[in-house]
């Protein structure tokens, strides 16, 4: 049944009068068993939540959901048979209530599937229905669009992040600035491995230490960022994430190649205090923010092209669960997007699940084919945010003549509040 869900083979006339726009993604530990799902309800109103499925009805307070308040985001309960009764708490056809006091809808399959369970096999080896808007963005756009779109997204990802560590550092200073990325992302980094707060302050200062002495000018304080900015404009990802793996063995210098297809064949030059996968997602989500927003601070037109290099070469990450359900959808180019398409295309499928997917976007994100001639204009997604000004323009361009016009009109001049502490 999960499965017959997630494919979107559900008869229609099960789920009447509402009208399935996106099946959502398989749920992950404890929890809804899907996340995410997209409706159109009665009146056009688009509706996106959690889905529960059980073989009966009555397994949904068997299973102790009614008070959980995980399940709270369920808005339908999706069962095969509905064995309530009606001298019971709830009768056949009723929503089952939820911890925080609101309601989901509960619909049975079985009555619409005449074969039974056969039907239901026949269904789920029918593979996935194509439905999604999404899933016709090869078609529609071509690859060659599809993959830049997705590595658009990448770009404007990357740019609010950057916005944010500009943000950061003129509250609390370049040095500090530094500390507070590099805790946060190991703390977000750390997967499965249980990692208390000083084991992390250890590998935060097995790293600092690293950069600082690849950076021999004196102590002042910033020489994990000079030696950051200086590995940078090499436009070398190989060697700034080696040097992140906080080894202090001098990788930057060992290996020359720029451009990184895929995290798992980077070399290494032996022991680090972390992986080469985790030193990666270190550069992206601590370094590469922190180096655009010291561009933008200084108005230094050489970091921020090279910073630009570097996001454009960064090699991918491994796929992400939650953005399997979007990337099948765009068939090849999302197996290319999540493994061999860099980080801004993997950047770019995380960036279209928060900001529509997880919203009720389904059909007006940038992958879904355009609306017809005289259409409505599409509405924003559900709680959508627009995004932080885009002051920082060389750090999401690509090196050519855009960046070098953008750079000549003077972009990046100093802010008083960006001078280091």
């Amino acid at each position: 049944m999960l499965a017959l869900w997630l494919l979107g083979r559900v008869p229609p006339a099960v789920l009447s009068p509402w009208v399935l726009l996106r099946p959502g993604r398989a749920g992950r530990g404890p929890g809804p068993d899907v996340r995410e799902a997209t409706f159109q309800l009665p009146g056009g109103l688009i509706w996106t939540g959690d889905v529960e499925i059980h073989v009966r009805a009555r397994d949904f307070a068997r299973h102790g959901h009614e008070s959980d308040p995980a399940y709270d985001g369920v808005v339908l309960h999706v069962v095969w048979d509905d064995d309530r009764v009606a001298d019971g708490p709830r009768a056949a056809g009723e929503p089952v209530p939820l911890a925080g006091g609101g309601e989901a809808r509960t619909v049975a399959i079985a009555p619409w599937l005449s074969g039974g369970t056969a039907e239901l096999r026949a269904l789920v080896r029918r593979g996935p229905s194509g439905h999604e808007p999404c899933a016709d963005a090869g078609a529609t756009f071509g690859a060659e669009e599809t993959s830049s779109r997705l590595r658009h997204e990448g770009q404007r990802r990357l740019a609010e992040r950057t916005w944010r560590a500009a943000r950061l550092a003129a509250t609390h200073g370049w040095t500090d600035a530094w500390s507070r990325q590099l805790d946060a992302t190991l703390a977000a980094s750390a997967g499965r491995t249980r990692e208390s707060a000083e084991e992390r302050a250890q590998l935060a200062s097995r790293i600092t230490t690293a950069l600082c002495k690849s950076y021999p000018a004196g102590p002042t304080g910033r020489e994990p960022l000079l030696a950051l900015a200086r590995l940078a404009r090499t436009g070398m990802p190989r060697g700034l994430i080696e040097a992140l793996r906080g080894g202090g063995g001098g990788g930057a210098r060992q290996i020359p190649h720029a451009h990184d297809g895929d995290i798992t064949r980077l070399p290494t030059s032996g022991a680090g205090a972390v992986g080469t996968g985790r030193a990666a997602e270190l550069g992206w989500n601590a370094v590469l923010p922190l180096l655009g927003a010291l561009a933008l601070g200084y108005g230094d037109t050489e970091l921020a092209r090279a910073t630009a290099r570097l996001a454009s070469a960064w090699p991918a990450p491994r796929p992400y669960g939650r953005t399997q359900s979007l990337a099948m959808n765009l068939g090849g180019l999302g197996r290319d997007a999540a493994t061999g398409g860099g980080a801004l295309a993997a950047q770019g499928l995380l960036h279209l699940q928060d900001l529509w997917c997880e919203r009720g976007g389904c059909g007006h994100c940038p992958l879904s084919p355009p609306a017809p001639q005289g259409a409505l204009p599409a509405p924003a997604p559900q709680g959508a945010l627009s995004a932080p000004p885009h002051s920082h323009p060389l750090v999401v361009a690509s090196d050519g003549p855009r960046a070098a016009a953008v750079a000549d009109k003077g972009a990046l001049a100093p802010m008083a509040p960006m001078v280091p502490r």
